[in-house]
Protein backbone atom coordinates (compact mmCIF):
# COMPACT_ATOMS: atom_id res chain seq x y z
CA UNK A 1 0.00 0.00 0.00
CA UNK A 2 1.35 3.47 -1.32
CA UNK A 3 1.01 7.41 -0.41
CA UNK A 4 0.92 9.39 -3.22
CA UNK A 5 1.79 13.20 -2.34
CA UNK A 6 0.60 15.27 -5.03
CA UNK A 7 0.40 12.71 -7.88
CA UNK A 8 -3.21 12.35 -8.66
CA UNK A 9 -3.45 14.19 -11.86
CA UNK A 10 -0.09 12.90 -12.71
CA UNK A 11 -1.18 9.33 -12.60
CA UNK A 12 -2.99 7.88 -15.38
CA UNK A 13 -4.02 4.68 -13.91
CA UNK A 14 -5.27 6.58 -10.39
CA UNK A 15 -8.22 4.46 -9.96
CA UNK A 16 -6.73 0.84 -10.31
CA UNK A 17 -4.07 2.44 -7.59
CA UNK A 18 -6.60 3.41 -5.37
CA UNK A 19 -8.92 0.09 -5.63
CA UNK A 20 -5.44 -1.78 -4.71
CA UNK A 21 -5.61 0.41 -1.45
CA UNK A 22 -3.60 3.21 -1.85
CA UNK A 23 -3.93 6.81 -0.50
CA UNK A 24 -3.63 10.14 -2.94
CA UNK A 25 -2.62 13.27 -0.50
CA UNK A 26 -3.16 16.41 -2.38
CA UNK A 27 -1.84 19.85 -1.81
CA UNK A 28 -2.56 21.60 -4.32
CA UNK A 29 -5.59 21.17 -6.39
CA UNK A 30 -7.41 24.31 -7.14
CA UNK A 31 -10.70 23.27 -7.02
CA UNK A 32 -10.22 22.15 -3.38
CA UNK A 33 -9.38 25.31 -2.39
CA UNK A 34 -12.32 27.06 -3.67
CA UNK A 35 -14.64 24.31 -2.33
CA UNK A 36 -13.12 25.34 1.24
CA UNK A 37 -13.63 28.86 0.89
CA UNK A 38 -17.20 28.41 -0.29
CA UNK A 39 -17.24 26.21 2.77
CA UNK A 40 -16.15 29.00 4.97
CA UNK A 41 -18.50 31.31 3.29
CA UNK A 42 -21.48 28.64 3.58
CA UNK A 43 -20.88 28.87 7.22
CA UNK A 44 -20.64 32.22 7.67
CA UNK A 45 -23.97 32.70 6.07
CA UNK A 46 -25.65 29.96 7.55
CA UNK A 47 -24.85 31.16 11.38
CA UNK A 48 -26.04 34.71 10.54
CA UNK A 49 -22.91 36.52 9.80
CA UNK A 50 -20.81 34.67 12.61
CA UNK A 51 -17.14 34.36 11.57
CA UNK A 52 -15.33 32.99 14.04
CA UNK A 53 -16.12 29.59 12.87
CA UNK A 54 -14.24 27.59 15.12
CA UNK A 55 -15.58 28.37 18.47
CA UNK A 56 -19.18 28.31 17.28
CA UNK A 57 -19.80 25.73 19.66
CA UNK A 58 -18.86 28.11 22.51
CA UNK A 59 -21.12 30.51 21.56
CA UNK A 60 -24.59 28.87 21.83
CA UNK A 61 -26.83 25.77 23.11
CA UNK A 62 -26.39 23.12 21.56
CA UNK A 63 -29.86 22.97 20.16
CA UNK A 64 -29.23 26.34 18.61
CA UNK A 65 -26.16 24.85 17.09
CA UNK A 66 -27.83 21.36 15.50
CA UNK A 67 -30.82 24.12 13.87
CA UNK A 68 -28.03 26.34 12.38
CA UNK A 69 -25.89 23.62 11.50
CA UNK A 70 -28.77 21.30 9.48
CA UNK A 71 -29.45 24.76 7.75
CA UNK A 72 -25.45 25.25 6.81
CA UNK A 73 -25.80 21.06 5.67
CA UNK A 74 -28.71 21.30 3.29
CA UNK A 75 -27.71 25.04 1.71
CA UNK A 76 -24.03 23.75 1.22
CA UNK A 77 -25.11 20.37 -0.22
CA UNK A 78 -27.88 21.21 -2.61
CA UNK A 79 -25.95 24.05 -3.87
CA UNK A 80 -25.40 24.43 -7.66
CA UNK A 81 -21.99 26.48 -7.15
CA UNK A 82 -20.34 23.36 -5.31
CA UNK A 83 -21.59 21.22 -7.54
CA UNK A 84 -19.94 22.71 -10.69
CA UNK A 85 -16.64 22.67 -7.95
CA UNK A 86 -16.85 19.07 -8.75
CA UNK A 87 -16.75 18.65 -12.39
CA UNK A 88 -13.99 21.00 -12.34
CA UNK A 89 -12.11 19.07 -9.70
CA UNK A 90 -12.87 16.12 -12.30
CA UNK A 91 -11.24 18.22 -15.13
CA UNK A 92 -8.36 19.27 -12.59
CA UNK A 93 -6.98 15.60 -12.07
CA UNK A 94 -7.36 15.40 -15.68
CA UNK A 95 -10.58 12.82 -15.67
CA UNK A 96 -13.22 13.14 -17.75
CA UNK A 97 -16.75 14.64 -16.50
CA UNK A 98 -18.78 12.36 -18.22
CA UNK A 99 -17.19 9.04 -17.11
CA UNK A 100 -18.10 9.83 -13.79
CA UNK A 101 -21.30 9.86 -11.79
CA UNK A 102 -20.98 11.68 -7.44
CA UNK A 103 -23.19 11.45 -4.61
CA UNK A 104 -24.26 14.72 -3.36
CA UNK A 105 -21.48 16.85 -1.31
CA UNK A 106 -21.36 16.99 2.21
CA UNK A 107 -20.28 19.76 5.13
CA UNK A 108 -18.71 17.86 8.25
CA UNK A 109 -19.17 19.76 11.50
CA UNK A 110 -17.73 17.95 14.59
CA UNK A 111 -17.30 20.04 17.51
CA UNK A 112 -16.05 19.06 20.83
CA UNK A 113 -17.29 15.38 21.78
CA UNK A 114 -19.26 16.26 25.24
CA UNK A 115 -20.77 19.81 23.58
CA UNK A 116 -22.16 16.97 20.84
CA UNK A 117 -21.33 13.89 18.89
CA UNK A 118 -24.54 12.64 18.24
CA UNK A 119 -26.86 13.36 15.05
CA UNK A 120 -25.82 16.41 12.56
CA UNK A 121 -21.91 15.60 14.30
CA UNK A 122 -22.19 11.87 14.93
CA UNK A 123 -18.69 10.54 15.47
CA UNK A 124 -18.29 7.85 12.83
CA UNK A 125 -17.33 4.55 14.26
CA UNK A 126 -14.56 2.30 12.38
CA UNK A 127 -16.42 1.42 9.16
CA UNK A 128 -16.41 0.81 5.26
CA UNK A 129 -18.11 2.78 3.25
CA UNK A 130 -19.24 -0.20 1.46
CA UNK A 131 -21.45 -1.23 4.97
CA UNK A 132 -23.52 1.99 4.33
CA UNK A 133 -23.88 0.73 0.55
CA UNK A 134 -21.67 1.97 -0.91
CA UNK A 135 -19.99 0.41 -4.05
CA UNK A 136 -16.78 -1.50 -4.77
CA UNK A 137 -15.53 1.26 -7.17
CA UNK A 138 -16.34 4.19 -4.94
CA UNK A 139 -13.43 7.16 -5.01
CA UNK A 140 -13.41 8.82 -1.13
CA UNK A 141 -12.17 12.36 -1.51
CA UNK A 142 -11.54 14.13 1.92
CA UNK A 143 -10.34 17.30 3.09
CA UNK A 144 -10.31 19.98 6.06
CA UNK A 145 -11.61 23.53 5.84
CA UNK A 146 -9.39 24.79 8.17
CA UNK A 147 -5.80 23.24 9.98
CA UNK A 148 -6.30 20.28 12.03
CA UNK A 149 -4.72 18.52 14.40
CA UNK A 150 -4.06 14.47 14.57
CA UNK A 151 -6.90 14.63 17.78
CA UNK A 152 -9.34 16.01 15.56
CA UNK A 153 -9.14 14.24 11.93
CA UNK A 154 -10.43 11.18 10.36
CA UNK A 155 -8.28 8.34 10.72
CA UNK A 156 -7.89 4.80 7.91
CA UNK A 157 -6.69 2.22 9.00
CA UNK A 158 -5.06 0.63 6.26
CA UNK A 159 -3.57 -2.77 7.92
CA UNK A 160 -7.86 -3.65 7.32
CA UNK A 161 -7.80 -3.01 3.72
CA UNK A 162 -7.44 -6.77 2.90
CA UNK A 163 -8.46 -7.77 6.24
CA UNK A 164 -12.23 -8.94 7.26
CA UNK A 165 -13.60 -7.19 10.40
CA UNK A 166 -16.90 -8.83 11.86
CA UNK A 167 -19.47 -6.15 11.45
CA UNK A 168 -23.32 -5.61 11.03
CA UNK A 169 -24.05 -4.48 7.33
CA UNK A 170 -26.08 -7.55 6.94
CA UNK A 171 -28.67 -6.11 9.10
CA UNK A 172 -28.61 -2.60 8.10
CA UNK A 173 -30.56 -1.10 5.58
CA UNK A 174 -29.54 1.82 3.43
CA UNK A 175 -33.16 2.37 1.88
CA UNK A 176 -34.00 2.75 5.55
CA UNK A 177 -31.31 5.02 6.34
CA UNK A 178 -32.05 7.32 3.04
CA UNK A 179 -36.04 7.62 3.56
CA UNK A 180 -36.28 7.52 7.65
CA UNK A 181 -33.13 7.96 9.64
CA UNK A 182 -31.12 10.70 7.62
CA UNK A 183 -34.05 12.77 8.60
CA UNK A 184 -34.06 11.96 12.25
CA UNK A 185 -29.98 13.56 12.56
CA UNK A 186 -31.55 16.75 13.99
CA UNK A 187 -33.24 15.07 16.98
CA UNK A 188 -30.01 13.23 18.15
CA UNK A 189 -28.81 15.78 20.45
CA UNK A 190 -27.87 13.63 23.88
CA UNK A 191 -27.46 10.51 22.19
CA UNK A 192 -27.28 8.50 18.74
CA UNK A 193 -30.37 6.44 18.85
CA UNK A 194 -29.49 5.76 14.95
CA UNK A 195 -28.72 2.50 14.32
CA UNK A 196 -25.24 2.24 12.00
CA UNK A 197 -23.66 -0.85 11.01
CA UNK A 198 -20.65 -1.53 13.27
CA UNK A 199 -17.87 -3.28 13.79
CA UNK A 200 -18.62 -6.45 16.06
CA UNK A 201 -15.07 -7.09 17.52
CA UNK A 202 -12.10 -4.84 18.45
CA UNK A 203 -10.05 -2.83 16.14
CA UNK A 204 -6.79 -3.06 16.11
CA UNK A 205 -5.03 0.43 15.90
CA UNK A 206 -1.75 -0.34 15.67
CA UNK A 207 -1.60 0.64 11.49
CA UNK A 208 -3.89 3.37 12.36
CA UNK A 209 -3.21 6.58 10.63
CA UNK A 210 -4.43 10.55 11.26
CA UNK A 211 -3.25 13.09 8.73
CA UNK A 212 -3.63 16.29 10.21
CA UNK A 213 -3.56 18.61 7.07
CA UNK A 214 -4.69 22.08 6.18
CA UNK A 215 -7.29 23.68 4.43
CA UNK A 216 -7.75 22.61 1.67
CA UNK A 217 -5.22 19.33 1.48
CA UNK A 218 -7.09 16.68 0.12
CA UNK A 219 -6.94 12.57 0.41
CA UNK A 220 -8.57 10.38 -1.70
CA UNK A 221 -8.85 6.67 -1.05
CA UNK A 222 -10.82 4.04 -1.27
CA UNK A 223 -14.85 3.73 -0.14
CA UNK A 224 -13.73 0.48 0.95
CA UNK A 225 -10.89 0.78 3.59
CA UNK A 226 -11.67 1.27 7.47
CA UNK A 227 -11.77 4.59 8.44
CA UNK A 228 -13.74 6.80 10.97
CA UNK A 229 -14.07 10.12 12.90
CA UNK A 230 -11.24 10.38 15.42
CA UNK A 231 -13.08 11.83 18.80
CA UNK A 232 -12.95 15.58 18.96
CA UNK A 233 -12.01 16.23 22.59
CA UNK A 234 -10.54 20.11 22.01
CA UNK A 235 -12.08 23.36 21.89
CA UNK A 236 -12.19 24.15 18.48
CA UNK A 237 -15.05 22.87 15.79
CA UNK A 238 -13.71 20.43 12.78
CA UNK A 239 -15.04 21.22 9.72
CA UNK A 240 -14.02 19.24 6.21
CA UNK A 241 -15.61 18.61 3.06
CA UNK A 242 -16.13 15.69 1.39
CA UNK A 243 -17.54 13.41 -2.15
CA UNK A 244 -17.70 10.73 -4.03
CA UNK A 245 -16.96 9.57 -7.29
CA UNK A 246 -17.90 6.73 -9.30
CA UNK A 247 -16.34 5.56 -12.80
CA UNK A 248 -19.71 4.81 -14.32
CA UNK A 249 -17.34 1.98 -16.36
CA UNK A 250 -15.96 0.46 -13.48
CA UNK A 251 -19.98 0.62 -11.44
CA UNK A 252 -21.16 -1.34 -14.78
CA UNK A 253 -18.47 -3.84 -14.91
CA UNK A 254 -18.84 -4.32 -11.26
CA UNK A 255 -14.70 -3.48 -11.34
CA UNK A 256 -13.36 -1.90 -7.82
CA UNK A 257 -11.82 -2.81 -4.64
CA UNK A 258 -12.25 -5.88 -3.23
CA UNK A 259 -15.02 -6.52 -1.13
CA UNK A 260 -13.78 -8.85 2.21
CA UNK A 261 -16.60 -8.37 4.60
CA UNK A 262 -19.64 -5.90 3.26
CA UNK A 263 -23.06 -7.46 3.23
CA UNK A 264 -25.30 -4.21 2.63
CA UNK A 265 -28.39 -5.89 1.13
CA UNK A 266 -29.63 -3.01 -0.81
CA UNK A 267 -26.71 -1.38 -2.10
CA UNK A 268 -28.45 0.25 -5.05
CA UNK A 269 -30.84 2.37 -3.14
CA UNK A 270 -28.61 4.79 -3.12
CA UNK A 271 -28.11 5.42 -6.76
CA UNK A 272 -31.03 7.31 -6.44
CA UNK A 273 -28.99 10.07 -4.88
CA UNK A 274 -26.44 10.04 -7.57
CA UNK A 275 -25.65 12.73 -10.13
CA UNK A 276 -23.90 12.82 -13.58
CA UNK A 277 -20.54 15.13 -12.92
CA UNK A 278 -20.72 16.51 -16.83
CA UNK A 279 -24.59 18.15 -16.32
CA UNK A 280 -25.83 16.87 -13.07
CA UNK A 281 -28.54 14.97 -14.33
CA UNK A 282 -29.82 12.18 -12.04
CA UNK A 283 -27.84 8.84 -12.80
CA UNK A 284 -31.02 6.85 -12.71
CA UNK A 285 -33.23 8.98 -14.31
CA UNK A 286 -30.59 8.72 -17.52
CA UNK A 287 -31.42 4.87 -18.08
Amino acid sequence: MNLYINQLQKKADFKSAIYAGDIFLNTQLNTAKELCAFAQQSITAAFDGETDHQSLHTLMPVEEFVTLVTRLKGQFTNSLQVKELIRAFTLEIGAAPEDYIFDVPRIRVVPNYDYLHAGISYAYKPHRDTWYGGVDCQINTWMPVYTITPDQTMMINPGYFDVPVKNTSAQWSLSDWINVQRERAKDNVKEEVRVHPVPLEEINTASEIRVAGNTAEMLIFSGSHLHGTVPNYTEQTRFSVDFRLMHLDDLKHKRGAINVDSACPDVGAGFKDYLHVHDFSNFLGAK
